[in-house]
């Protein structure tokens, strides 16, 4: 017998699978809610659709709305403005880069990340757990830019004097003439519907219709222009799983073109592909309406795959709410089998904590600040 031994190969891992497509959500997965009532005066059919909403945000955290009272020329326009100002040169578009400020508007270029350095606000845990560094140091690069505005407001502003955080005014892109006008309408027209929509989650959670209304004053809403490149299959899927998120804010209104993207996880582990509505509004929870409801609602973990060979453009419109805004467990969401699962949350900062870890700012101090 040779006393040479034949050296055995360590066992070879099979390769990954390849990230599956997710198949089309249907009716019971994703609701299809209709808003007419809320415009008549029949309690009874306002308060079926408010339970209706919060099933939806209680089992799924996602919800389409139809016959909302967004005018269908102001959604046409909007999209239409937004094709505008994503087909000008590099150049143009970058007069408005949002890292030339402190407030998280204007241009954002494609993958462009928050810097360490500029790191600022404060949250809580359970808040934006993606913003944990392994799986941000994981992200893909991720072909879209967006153009990013909030309320409007004047140098005098008692705020803006005083420095504090978010508030201020918004970049704009030189020689489009007519592109601030209308994202600034649409802007007072989609804060006028988050206005309803809050009344419409308070009924479900047994508040008075108008409780939202005392912390949505000043609101650091936000209009969010999106515009999406192709991709071939496996780097769309692969940015796409790994910048998989939850929003922040309140709750997100969204406007998606015909060609689709949106993915949603569903409880099961599977991605639910959001089917496009003309017209209609894609709504979904964030995490501080989640911590708000006590963990009632859910904040589901969602991406944009985009590899469908044409380009994709998207509006979304996120609510949120003053910057000043404590954010505790609401009452009644709070039992004995429902205790409190945190104390407080200071939206603002926590807002403020997500976006310098995400988009670009210069990062300097806040004059005023909580933190």
């Amino acid at each position: 017998m040779s006393d040479i031994q034949t050296a055995v190969a360590a066992p070879v891992a099979p390769p990954m699978p390849a990230p599956k497509l997710g198949r089309w959500a249907n009716a019971n997965e994703l609701p299809v809610i209709d808003f007419a009532p809320m415009s008549g005066n029949n309690e009874d059919a306002k308060e079926r659709v408010a339970r209706e909403v919060h099933d939806a945000c209680r089992d799924i955290g996602f919800l389409t709305i139809v016959n909302h009272p967004v005018p269908p020329q102001k959604i046409a326009e909007i999209f239409r403005q937004s094709k505008r100002f994503f087909a000008l040169p590099l150049e143009a578009k970058m007069s408005a880069y949002m890292g030339n400020s402190n407030l998280f508007r204007g241009y954002l270029p494609m993958d462009q990340p928050g810097q360490q350095k500029a790191y600022r606000g404060k949250a809580i845990e359970g808040f934006q757990p993606h913003l944990d560094p392994a799986r941000m140091k994981a992200r893909k690069p991720h072909k879209n830019e967006a153009f990013q505005a909030s309320l409007e407001l004047p140098p005098d502003d008692p705020d803006v004097l005083a420095g504090k955080p978010l508030h201020g005014h918004n970049q704009w892109p030189k020689d489009l003439p007519g592109f601030k006008e209308a994202v600034l309408d649409y802007h007072t027209t989609m804060t006028e519907f988050a206005a309803l929509l809050a009344s419409v989650f308070a009924r479900g959670l047994k508040l008075p219709p108008d409780y939202f209304a005392q912390f949505y004053k000043k609101p650091l809403i936000q209009v969010r222009l999106l515009h999406y490149l192709p991709q071939d299959q496996q780097a769309a899927l692969e940015g796409g799983d790994s910048r998989a998120h939850q929003d922040a804010g309140g709750f997100t209104m969204l406007q998606q073109d015909d060609v689709g993207g949106l993915e949603i996880k569903s409880k099961s582990g599977e991605w639910l592909i959001v089917p496009p509505v003309e017209n209609s509004f894609v709504v979904n929870i964030g995490d501080s309406m989640r911590m708000w409801t006590n963990n009632r609602f859910a904040s589901t973990l969602h991406r944009v795959v985009n590899h469908y060979g044409r380009e994709r453009y998207s509006i979304g419109v996120f609510a949120n709410p003053d910057y000043d805004t404590v954010i505790r467990p609401l009452p009644t969401c709070v039992d004995a089998d429902h205790p409190p699962t945190f104390d407080q949350m200071l939206s603002g900062e926590a807002l403020l904590f997500l976006y310098s870890r995400v988009w670009p700012s210069l990062g300097e101090p806040d004059k005023a600040s909580s933190y």
